[in-house]
This record gives C-alpha cells, structure tokens and sequence, in this order.
C-alpha cells in the first residue's frame, strides 16, 4: 500500500515502511509507508494549491464529481470491507454495514451543502445602516487535516472528508496506523472521480510525526480528530497556539440505565446491541451497566449466557459475531483493567481471557461505584461492568460520576423516571428506551467534559468547516 501525495502513489521519501497486521491471525498483510516529515511538508504544500484547484471548479460541477465517488464506492464496498475486516478485526458483515454508510454520508453531506445560504440583515436595522444592504456569505477554512481513528474508518472518512469537500477545503486523511487500508482505497477513488490529486491526500505514519506536524502547521486552516482524550488534548494544544479550530470526538465511559420496571431479556438484548459490536471498541458503545439492585443478578447471569453462546473468531466467518481487538497491546491494556476492577472490589462473572488479540467478552459483577471502572476508566473492549442502584437519584450520580460525557442510555417503562434521567445525565445525547450506542449521520455527534469539542453530523460539521463574511453595500437605496 503507498501513500497518495499530489494525485499520486507513493511510498516514504526515507523510505520506511510499518507492518499491516491482521488481528485475527497475526499475519502481515503488507507493508504501509511511515512518513517522514518532508513528506508532511510537501502533503501541505500539494494542499494549499489543491484548494484553490477545488474552489475553482463550480459548486455544481463538485457535487457532481462526488456524486461519482459514491458510485464508485458503491461498485467496490465488498473489497474495501473485506479491507476493514482484515486489518481491523470487524465482522465482514459490520464492515459491509458500515461501507454502505459511507454513500450514504456523502449524499447527506451534499444535500446539506446544496442548503448553506446565507443571510440578509433586516434593510435599516439602525441609523448608521440606512440605505445599506448586508449580508454573508460561507468561504472554506481552506486546508483541513482529518485525523482518524481505527475503529470506523468509513464512518470517519465520511464525516471529515465529505464535510471538508462539500464546504470547498482541501482535505489531507492521516488513517490510523493499523487500519489504513480502507481509509487509502476511499481517498483512491475520490480521485478516480475527479477530485484533484492535491485536493484529496492520503498520508500514513506516526501520531506524532504526521499528526503533529499537521496541527501545528499555520497553513493547516482547521483540523477534525477521533481519538483518545490524551491525544485530543494534545491537538487542541498545538491548534490553539494559532486561535486555529478544531473539533475533537474523544473516549467515553457511557451509562445505560436499566430499571426493574425493564424485561430482563430485552434489557440483555440491549445491553449486547450496545456493547458487543466491534469487539466493544465504539466510542458511544455502553461501558457502564447501572442496573437496580432487584434485577442485577438475573440480568448478570442472562448476559454471561449470551455471551458464552457468541461465536468469537475469524471476522471473515459469517458465524462470528466477537472479533478481535485492533492489536495485541490492546488486548493485554483490556486484561489489565479487568484485573484492577477485580483488585478494587469486581468479581469476574464470565470471561476476562486472552489469546493473541482475542479478548472473551467478560462480565463483571460487585462492581463498587466509585471504582475506576465505574468512573473515569474506559475500557475500550467487550467488557460488561455491572454496578447496582437503588433510586433515579442514585443512577443519575452513578452516571454522573465520570470525566466523560458522550452518550448515554435508560431502559424504563416510566417515561416522566426516563425524562428525568434525560434532562439530568450530562452528556451529548441521551437514549430512552435503549442503549447509547446511537449514531444517524444527521445529528449533532458530540460530548460533553472530556469526551470532546464540537459536534460531526452533516450541517453540524460543514459550520466548522467554513468562515463567515459579511459583505456591504454601502448607499444602494
């Protein structure tokens, strides 16, 4: 796999290469440049004129080469999910799943960019303004770096490269390390379509070569990242030193609330929509299961059985529902923390093993409420902590008590119980009658606290990604 710079493939100018390995079996699949920063200096140089190329073809015209794109990408989802699955570890059938969603994106994005119009200030709001006509208009950032994680690559793509394209910036993709691949087909096919070679930009390497140098650079206009809270501070670090904006999609440790007013088999059913997918590595997925005291161990108990009937294996085996996790340091970080939330007070219901990159989706019980687990640890794995409550008060302080604030959920057949929840649990979204594991394109996409900055959702991500200017004409009644 080579790296895509001024509308062609290349690799590393040191040459240096890093290994793409397959969860799954620990094979490497191939090798994937790691670049240096003479490569981020001419990625920025190719960017800067590329927007300028993209920005002076007519809107009507963009739209209709993207409109390519998706046409592309429609004839090529079972090899770039086949991509995802391999060098990720997701299900084939996720991996599809979250192909198509990528057209989809990319239309919404188009819609909406269709029905960014400016405004026109009331004619003399005020003496100064008589005979005066103002209004605004959008312009692009310009440059916009779009910083991926591994878990959604599609997903991801869609929403910082669309949004960028649609607004008219020019987009430089850095894919995370262990799932480049699709990212690199995508931004293949972008420029299949028509998009300019130096408009579009695929760059791999380090976090702290690429990455870096991308939010540091003043010609870089804006940057867009999902990663962890670590990583999302530091960017905002370097992008304030230029007052320069960013949006950051961070971690969470997301509550879903069960009542006991809640069947147990549908609050399980739940519980494993919520978490199960992805090998647990979703960023809204439910990492904490408030549960009241009166149906905890049946609910415990029901779960562990579900989970002992999933079949964990080769994301290629339409019979596996449990992949494994991105890599073999991740795996062992999971095991890790299940034994600190057994060493303060957890007790392993079922699960909490490791082969390779494997990790058995583990049920935790006993957990106290004020443990890590419980509160600021995420554990970004298939991982079901379950901690008791008695009232609404108590499971809102439960949920409350976190650094993190992403997404949420409440099971309750009590709407004014579930409402309140809702009004009370500081997050950016909240989930009555399932888990928080909720995601359209359309809406705003955001936490609260440390679980971000700014929200990813069609109109939502094209305002970050343009400036307003107000134009006057002075005297022209």
């Amino acid at each position: 796999m080579k790296m895509l710079i001024g509308g062609r493939e290349v690799e590393a100018s040191n040459g240096s290469v890093m290994e793409n390995i397959n969860p799954a079996t620990g094979k490497v699949i191939g090798t994937v440049p790691f670049a240096s920063p003479e490569d981020v200096e001419q990625v920025i140089q190719n960017a800067v004129e590329g927007q300028k190329e993209w920005v002076a073809i007519p809107f009507h015209k963009r739209m209709e080469i993207l409109e390519r794109f998706v046409q592309l990408a429609q004839q090529n989802e079972e090899t770039i999910a086949r991509t995802m699955a391999e060098e990720g570890g997701k299900p084939f059938a996720q991996a599809l799943g979250e192909v198509g969603r990528v057209k989809d994106a990319f239309r919404l994005y188009m819609a909406e960019a269709r029905t960014m119009y400016g405004k026109t200030i009331p004619l003399d709001p005020e003496p100064r303004g008589l005979g005066d006509v103002c209004f605004t208009i959008f312009e692009p950032l310009g440059v916009i770096a779009a910083i991926c994680a591994f878990n959604f690559p599609g997903v991801l793509f869609s929403h910082k490269a669309a949004a960028a394209l649609c607004a008219g910036n020019s987009v430089i993709i850095k894919p995370a390390s262990d799932t480049p691949g699709a990212t690199m087909m995508m931004t293949k096919l972008l420029l299949e379509a028509g998009v300019p070679g130096n408009t579009a930009q695929c760059i791999t390497g380090s976090g702290s070569v690429v990455g870096d140098a991308l939010a540091a650079d003043p010609r870089v206009a804006g940057v867009t990242l999902t990663g962890s809270t670590r990583v999302g501070v530091h960017v905002a670090e370097l992008c304030a030193k230029q007052l320069k904006p960013y949006s950051l999609e961070l971690g969470g440790n997301d509550p879903f609330v069960i009542f006991d007013d809640t069947d147990v088999d549908e609050a399980v059913a739940q519980a494993l929509g919520g978490r199960i997918a992805n090998a647990g590595q979703i960023c809204c997925s439910s990492k904490r299961f408030i549960v009241h005291n009166a149906i905890k161990d049946a609910f415990a108990e029901k779960l562990a059985k579900a989970l002992s009937e999933m079949k964990l294996g080769d994301p290629l085996d339409p019979e596996t529902k449990v992949g494994p996790v991105i890599n073999e340091k991740a795996a062992k970080d999971i095991i890790s923390q299940i034994e600190r939330a057994v060493s303060e007070g957890a007790r392993i219901l079922y699960g909490g093993e490791r082969q390779g990159c494997f990790v058995t989706p583990t049920v935790l019980v006993d957990v106290p409420a004020n443990s890590s687990v419980a509160t600021d640890e995420e554990i970004f794995g298939p991982v079901f902590p379950v901690i008791g409550f008695e009232t609404l008060e108590e499971a809102i302080a439960i949920s409350n008590n976190s650094c993190y604030g992403l997404s949420s959920g409440i099971l309750t057949k009590d709407m004014k119980k579930a409402m309140a929840f809702a009004l009370a649990v500081d997050s950016g979204a909240c989930v009555i009658g399932s888990n928080g594991n909720y995601r359209l394109t359309q809406q705003p996409f955001n936490g609260h606290k440390m679980s971000g900055f700014g929200s990813e959702g069609t109109m939502y991500t094209l305002q970050e990604m343009v400036k307003i200017k107000t134009i006057v004409l002075k005297n022209v009644f």
